[in-house]
């Protein structure tokens, strides 16, 4: 594998499960539960102040993305991560995974959403796992990290093997006048026979130092997968420690955490994975957390943070696709403006 083709396959987005890329987003996060859905600027004129925001959410969005909205506000302020606003979108794939991905933006495949129907807590954990993902700027170092990774790999492999290619290049060219020397010298079938050992001999040194290249390089891909594969998994403990926290907080059961691993431990292929630490040690690590960070002291926590602040609204984010949860400034600039100046 060239180095160019590992970086392809490290720079994923970070998930649960696998490490999916470019995927196709279901296509309206608000689709109305009646038979035509509302333009985005139908949308924006409902969203004035509400009696009830969380009936008017559950009237105006489909039921997976109302599910997720009242989720991801509920753990956002819960745990003071309202200062900003947060994406959700679902992609139409049955895969039982989920994924962080540019900003702000967390994506479900429907098969995560089947999987865990009824069971708010364990989707919360999932989600939050994510959210964790974004706050420990996981997604924002990854790749910076990885390519100054592959430049290393290259700038090491060059500097071993330099010397080596250099010599053997310089055999190469004295070989081949040396061969001509002595056939041109000695002439008939001994100088034929000198010259052609002489190129031989030059050829298998290049040969041999164009192998060692590849061995090399070969090496460092390998180390380097494995020290890639090693931070995956560092990083993956450090979201499984977010989702915890952040949904507990919130108020959702901390056993919705270790129903979702189970989910997860039935996935096929799951086993192999080497980009995400073994099921067991996961769980055993959530319960290691249930003990240092009892769920009734973190729910108490949340449940000030929650009583002092308003529930949010929700848009349709400009990409189109995804449900924007907005923040505590709301998800209008221009009543923002009015609310200051005028």
């Amino acid at each position: 594998m060239k180095p160019k083709t590992v970086l392809l396959t490290v720079l994923g987005a970070i998930g649960l499960v696998v490490l999916p890329t470019n995927r196709p987003l279901q296509a309206n996060p608000m689709e109305s539960k009646s038979a035509i859905a509302p333009s985005a600027n139908e949308l924006l004129l409902a969203q004035e102040p509400s009696t009830d925001i969380y009936q008017q959410a559950k009237e105006e969005l489909s039921g997976d993305f109302y599910v997720l909205y009242r989720i991801i506000e509920r753990v956002a302020r819960a745990n003071g991560l309202d200062e900003r606003p947060w994406r959700i979108t679902i992609v139409p794939t049955y895969d039982i995974n989920a994924f962080a991905t540019e900003v702000n933006l967390i994506a479900m495949h429907t098969g995560i959403m089947d999987q865990l129907a009824g069971d708010a807590s364990a989707l919360a954990c999932i989600v939050a796992h994510e959210m964790g993902h974004h706050v420990e700027r996981h997604i924002a170092l990854g790749p910076a990290e990885k390519v100054a990774l592959i430049e290393e790999i290259e700038a090491e492999a060059q500097e071993q093997v330099e010397a080596e290619l250099k010599d053997a290049k310089s055999d190469a060219r004295g070989s081949a006048i040396g061969g001509a020397v002595v056939r041109g010298v000695l002439g008939g079938t001994i100088g034929r026979a000198g010259g052609r050992a002489l190129e031989n001999e030059s050829r298998q040194r290049m040969n041999r130092a164009e192998e060692r290249v590849r061995e090399i390089v070969e090496q460092k891909e390998q180390e380097l997968e494995e020290r890639l594969a090693e931070d995956s998994q560092r990083r993956e403990f450090e979201a499984d420690r977010s989702g915890y926290m952040y949904s507990v907080q919130a108020g959702f059961e901390a056993e919705g955490c270790l129903r979702a691993m189970e989910v997860l431990a039935r996935t096929p292929g799951a086993e192999f994975d080497t980009t995400h630490p073994a099921t067991r040690r996961r769980i055993e690590a959530l319960e290691e957390l249930a003990v240092e960070h009892p769920p009734a002291k973190l729910s108490q926590k949340g449940d000030a943070l929650i009583s002092a602040t308003q529930p949010l609204t929700y848009d349709l984010s400009q990409d189109g696709v995804s449900l924007r949860i907005n923040s505590v400034r709301g998800g209008s600039t221009g009543d923002n403006l009015e609310e200051m100046f005028d």
